[in-house]
């Protein structure tokens, strides 16, 4: 079990998951207290020792369940002496049934029988997957447990027989046995709905049946590094925010929150402090001392202006989802700051302040195609020498040496005159220019690039593809500011 451990934390370090020497001495202690032979105990301690931050869970859990997966032995195939047919059944029965053991056994089975594996082949097992789903033919299993659950029969006469009674009887209960035919049309709707949430939910349980069952094969093959090496196993905020993936960009979305705030705070450090006013009571308050004579002036604590933040977010097709990310982030912030003016552009500025009030207040998200048809003028390809003349001329006289400019987008100019003087204005009017590339850096200055044009006029110019890289910006701007 040592070792074991000590290659399941370095696989966590490797993916991203802090465990600090203490943290790995603290689950060396927890599981040499606890039933080795209980998974589930034993991943609940190591949790408790190993991970901090609920957003790591998910990938502490898949790098767990690579290296505790036991490998299946030679030979073992308990229900290989079934027929397609036959194996079908088993299936629907176990479905219906809901039987967790039936259910493993059947999915060893069918990645045994269809899934092709190739020995020593560096895949992550995704089309594997594909065949076993393809084979189990999930979709018609579920039309039949749902064509016989609204029979008023039953789902006993789709359940097929021997092995699976005890379907047949599950599918009955569902189905309502105990509610006649002539039941209200609103309860027979109700069963129907139940119905088919539990059919659903048992079927999504056999899916990830069929996925551990690969995992646990291409294991027994490789390894459990190897397997990981090769599966897209990582945590949320270090996804390429353009690549992501649905799962991820929900724990990103969940992240947004804290970030905003964090970020609204940081941009309230950076705009300029009043000067101090005087204080009456203050400074009659020391003259007492002095016979009321005011040898020393008293004034009032200088408190930081709410700044006035400006967005240039760049929404043309090369940063399209990078750009919805943004949008979201700045819904946030919109609930957060006073003032707050966002303008998106492809070939043309579009003021969507208003856009933006309005999705925060209705709690929807932004309409990306209304608003790139605002922030197109032309042929819809990104244009920054026209929108820096454009946003120059009709807006940069009502920035102030409080506003902070925050311009969101790749810099690519599709080789169009990147109008350096116009970028100059805007800076020389605002308090601060940040600028969010999407790009990675080693694509900066490459072709159309054109940000190293702009970066002299900018405070910070920061790649940004992933919400850690968006966080250490922030985190940055804080110790700045401190």
């Amino acid at each position: 079990m040592p070792g074991l451990l000590a290659d399941l934390v370095d696989e966590l370090r490797t993916v991203g998951i802090p465990v600090s020497v203490g943290e790995h001495l603290d689950a060396a202690s927890a599981v040499s207290t606890i039933p080795l032979q209980d998974k589930d105990v034993l991943r609940a301690a190591l949790q408790s020792a190993l991970v901090k931050n609920a957003e790591h869970l998910n990938a502490f859990n898949l790098i767990f369940d690579l290296y505790t997966s036991g490998a299946s032995q030679p030979g073992d195939a308990p229900l290989a002496g079934l027929s397609d047919a036959e194996l079908r059944d088993a299936l629907r029965d176990a479905i219906g049934a809901d039987d967790d053991l039936l259910r493993s056994m059947l999915a060893d089975e069918y990645v045994r029988r269809y899934a092709d594996v190739e020995p020593g082949r560096p895949v992550a097992g995704v089309m594997y997957g594909l065949a076993v789903n393809q084979a189990a033919d999930l979709e018609g299993i579920r039309h039949d447990l749902l064509a016989g659950d609204g029979d008023g029969e039953g789902a006993g006469a789709g359940g097929g027989g021997g092995t699976g009674g005890g379907g047949g009887g599950g599918g009955s209960r569902r189905g309502g046995g105990s509610i006649s035919d002539d039941s209200p049309p609103s309860v027979r709707s109700l069963r129907d709905r139940l119905a088919q949430a539990e059919v659903d939910r048992a079927i999504g349980k056999f899916r990830l049946e069929i996925e551990a069952s690969i995992r646990r094969t291409l294991v027994a093959d490789r390894g459990p590094r190897a397997v990981r090496a090769t599966m897209r196993v990582g945590l949320a905020e270090d996804a390429d925010i353009a690549t992501a993936s649905a799962a991820e960009l929900a724990a990103m979305a969940a992240a947004i929150g804290p970030l905003s705030q964090q970020l609204t705070q940081v941009l309230n450090q950076q705009a300029a402090y009043r000067k101090r006013k005087l204080s009456i009571r203050g400074t009659l308050r020391k003259a007492m001392g002095s016979g009321g004579i005011p040898f020393q002036i008293a004034t009032e604590p200088a408190r930081p202006p709410k700044p006035d933040i400006v967005v240039l977010c760049d929404v043309s097709g090369s940063v399209a989802s990078f750009s919805r990310f943004t949008l979201a982030l700045l819904i946030a912030l919109d609930s957060r700051l006073s003032r707050l003016r966002v303008f998106a552009f492809t070939d043309g500025v579009a003021d969507i302040t208003g856009m933006v009030q309005e999705a925060r207040a209705s709690g929807r998200p932004l309409d990306g195609e209304e608003i790139a048809r605002e922030s197109t003028r032309f042929t819809g390809s990104s244009d920054y020498g026209r929108v820096m003349r454009e946003f120059a001329t009709e807006h940069s006289r009502q920035l102030t040496r409080r506003s902070v400019v925050l311009v969101v987008g790749d810099a690519r100019s599709n080789y169009t005159d990147p109008s350096v003087h116009a970028f100059a204005q805007i800076q020389q009017h605002a308090g601060a220019v940040y600028w969010l590339n999407p790009e990675p850096r080693r694509a900066w200055n490459d072709g159309d690039s054109v940000i190293a044009e702009y970066a002299p006029f900018c405070a910070r110019v920061e790649e940004c593809r992933s919400l850690r890289q968006i966080t250490d910006f922030v985190q940055t701007l804080a110790s700045a500011a401190r």
